[in-house]
């Protein structure tokens, strides 16, 4: 509010006094986006006093406020009367009480004397302004006050000399660019230090909003509070003072007009701002229930209204004009109606404390049910009037239809037979008959009621089967298959797995994918420029030797156990595989448990036949299985003669002798007539007593000769240890299992060494180290 000599009270209830001559931004509203909404602007201009003489005391003697996508209007002193004059876009308005002026946009300017007029907004927005003083306002000249009242959207977005609506009183003095001019304390500022943030909202000449507005000629020399109350004695002042009932506000204006009817008109503005404060602060009577009044024609009906008041006020109920006919309702909320009809009515109830009130507008249901039909209030026929009268539904009995049950039913009205099908209604209520259904169809039950076709597997009858099943017709039955490649009942089909049975591909050289209703096996080699099918071309010389430990979960009673070993790896690996023998049991181990030795392609690596084995090894029984290279050296399975001396391959084994000699075909190291001489003689003279020449000869010959074998041994072992070694011999499924011998190098280009894993892919010069038999490892297809 702005008021008397210039004081303002800010939206959060600063108050302060600002005194200067110009125009000045008193409000102004911001979208959310931050777009200007609306601006209040006044003028503060010299107070006329009696005999046109100017008073050194500003007053708001003009307004104009302009809404966005509205237009403005104007508030100014009449040039005869006390009355307002109003300037609505520019257009005078006469000024009457009522409303003066209506737009289509949600605004109208209303008047409730001929000196207080408001522009009010759809939304909650006024902007008020009443006359002070003039010919019939105690001698003085024109004056205004305003009042803003500002809707909640608005919160936090107002500036202007009314403050920044905040909630706090810290922030209430922001100046235009921005900045907050700082306080001390909550108590209002001296003028001197608000005249920075006053300025800051004076509007320059040409963002005026006022018509014909001209900056003062004439500076102000208003003399400061503390001077006028320094020219005043004790005794006047605090006769001025119990006048004003405390007022400081009231006080000043007194002392710097010299009119105390100007300062009781300050006292007074004060009171009616305390007055509507109080009165925005009283909450309204809410209705709590109930929301919905059912009613039914020709029917008197009573409902009580129930309503809440947040300040615990006593509440009245009165019904609002126009109303229907027939309602009553008295002071405590008691309310009886009589519906005469289902033509749309709206009932409005105002409920109202001391202070304020509020109206409710309850949802009228209206039932119109006849012949014994019941209401049914949640089934809504027809909606009136955006929803506060609505007609409902009614349950009608037999023999009975429509919408308010007036009709008597027709059994044969919604066509029940099958089509093209005769209905006769019969003598009882809601019975009925059906004519013969045609040819070809059949019926079951009641006679042409529901007709079908003799093969209830095709349309129109529901398909009775699943999806992936075939039908059957037989008459008025039928029968469900489920095709092959899936499993059931013909209702319910699921598809078969065809890869839990290592028979649906060829070997372990497939890849198994499973597809609905079939299988899908797809060659495990990578793509070679060798176009030789799925690894079909010829098997590399030479052969390796795998230790296998097995632990059988379950096997075949007529087989032994090495039969059947040799059984999975055939259908597994087919050529690959060359023969099988078992080592014994394993210690520690179940009955099933053993090792075998296994001797298979040189081009098929250990892990290959761990992963089979892992894969196939629920179909068979096999609980547990680990293929490794054999160390034919450390087993002792090989069959060198000394001094040669056994270095183990992967997937055999070879014999090295010293130097460069070789080895014959029983693997013993082919040596000159001299040294087989010399060892012969060493083997068999003994040494003489005391001559330790011959036992220094036996010792070199003992220990030097196997040593320095030994040592070269190990460095053929080196050099020959990333390529495979077998002995050139005959293919190992003619020769007996324990014979070993070392194939020529691998051809690592070769596409059947080139294997698609199942689990992490392993080359052949680094196989998998060896473990103990007894920490073996389950491998499956799905790893």
């Amino acid at each position: 509010m702005v008021y008397g000599s210039l004081h303002f009270i800010t939206f959060d209830g600063l108050r302060y006094s600002f005194r200067a001559l110009g125009v000045f931004v008193l409000l102004r509203l911001s979208s959310a986006l931050g777009s200007n909404r609306f601006t209040l602007q006044g003028e503060m201009g010299r107070l006329q006093q009696s005999g046109g003489r100017p008073a050194e005391a500003p007053v708001l003697v003009r307004m104009a406020a302009y809404h966005q996508g509205i237009g403005k209007v104007e508030w100014k002193c009449a040039n005869q009367g006390d009355g307002l004059e109003l300037l609505v876009g520019g257009v005078s308005v006469p000024v009457t009480i009522g409303v003066v002026h209506r737009s289509a946009w949600g605004f109208i300017v209303r008047c409730v004397s001929l000196s207080r007029c408001a522009a009010v907004y759809a939304g909650g927005l006024h902007a008020r302004a009443w006359r002070v003083g003039g010919d019939g306002g105690g001698g003085g000249g024109c004056q205004l006050g305003a009042m803003v009242e500002v809707p909640q959207a608005f919160y936090n977005r107002t500036v202007g000399l009314l403050g920044l609506w905040s909630s706090t009183r810290a922030d209430d003095l922001l100046m235009s660019n921005g900045r907050v001019l700082p306080q001390a304390s909550p108590d209002p500022r001296p003028e001197g230090g608000l005249h920075t943030f006053g300025m800051s909202w004076e509007v320059p000449i040409p963002e005026t909003l006022l018509s014909s507005a001209l900056p003062p000629l004439v500076p102000l020399h208003a003399p400061s509070p503390q001077e006028l109350l320094a020219a005043v004695s004790p005794g006047d002042l605090a006769q001025l003072q119990r006048a004003c009932h405390g007022s400081p506000e009231c006080v000043h204006d007194t002392l710097a007009t010299g009119s105390p009817a100007l300062g009781l008109q300050s006292l007074e503005a004060q009171a009616r701002y305390r007055y509507l404060t109080a009165l925005f602060g009283n909450m309204p009577p809410i209705v709590a229930e109930p929301m919905v009044i059912r009613g039914k024609v020709d029917s008197r009906m009573g409902v009580q209204l129930l309503a809440i008041d947040a300040n615990r006020d006593p509440i009245t109920f009165s019904l609002l004009s126009p109303r229907p006919r027939m309602p009553s309702i008295n002071s405590s909320g008691y309310l009886t109606w009589l519906p005469l009809g289902i033509e749309p009515v709206e009932l409005s109830v105002k409920v109202s404390d001391p202070l304020i009130s509020s109206l409710f507008t309850p949802v009228l249901q209206v039932c119109n049910c006849l012949n014994g039909g019941t209401c049914q209030y949640d089934a809504i026929i027809h909606n009136y009037l955006q929803g506060k009268f609505q007609v409902v539904g009614c349950l009608c009995p037999e023999g009975f239809s429509g919408e308010f049950c007036r009709v008597v039913w027709d059994p044969c009205l919604g066509d029940p037979c099958f089509p093209g099908v005769d209905c006769l209604p019969g003598a009882e209520p809601e019975s009925f008959t059906c004519g013969e259904c045609p040819s070809p169809n059949v019926y079951q039950g009641k006679q042409g009621y529901k007709c079908f076709q003799k093969d209830f597997c095709l349309p129109p009858s529901p398909f009775p089967c699943h999806e992936m099943a075939d039908c059957d017709n037989k008459g008025y039955s039928y029968s469900c298959k489920c095709k092959p490649g899936y499993t059931g009942d013909g209702l319910n089909c699921t598809d078969i797995d065809e890869c839990q049975d290592p028979s649906a591909c060829p070997n372990a050289k497939f890849e198994c994918v499973n597809r609905p209703g079939s299988v899908h096996c797809s060659c495990r080699y990578q793509k070679s420029m060798v176009a030789d099918g799925c690894g079909e071309s010829a098997n590399p010389p030479g052969f390796n030797v795998f230790n296998v430990s097995m632990d059988w979960m379950a096997k075949d009673p007529a087989q032994d156990a090495l039969t059947q070993l040799e059984e999975i790896l055939s259908v597994g690996f087919q050529n690959k595989f060359y023969n099988a023998s078992i080592k014994g049991l394993q210690q520690g181990s179940g009955p099933g448990a053993g090792e075998y030795r296994i001797n298979v392609s040189s081009d098929t690596p250990a892990w290959y036949i761990q992963e089979y084995l892992g894969r196939v090894g629920r179909f068979y029984g096999i609980g547990l299985s680990e293929v490794g290279d054999l160390d034919e050296c450390a087993a002792k399975e090989a069959a060198c003669a000394w001094p040669a001396l056994c270095a183990n391959t992967y997937g055999g084994y070879r014999c090295v002798c010293n130097g460069t000699t070789e080895v014959d075909e029983s693997q013993a190291c082919v040596l000159g007539k001299d040294v087989l001489q010399a060892g012969n003689q060493s083997s068999v003279v003994e040494p003489l007593e005391g001559d330790n020449t011959a036992l220094i000869l036996g010792l070199v010959l003992g220990i030097g000769i196997p040593f320095l074998l030994l040592l070269l041994a190990l460095l053929c072992f080196c050099c020959c240890c990333p390529r495979k070694k077998t002995a050139p011999r005959e293919p190992s499924h003619l020769l007996p299992g324990y014979l070993q011998y070392i194939p020529p190098p691998f051809n690592y280009s070769d596409p059947s060494l080139q294997y698609i894993s199942h689990s992490c892919p392993r080359s052949l010069d680094t196989p998998p180290p060896r473990s103990n038999h007894h920490t073996n490892h389950i491998y499956s297809s799905a790893s």
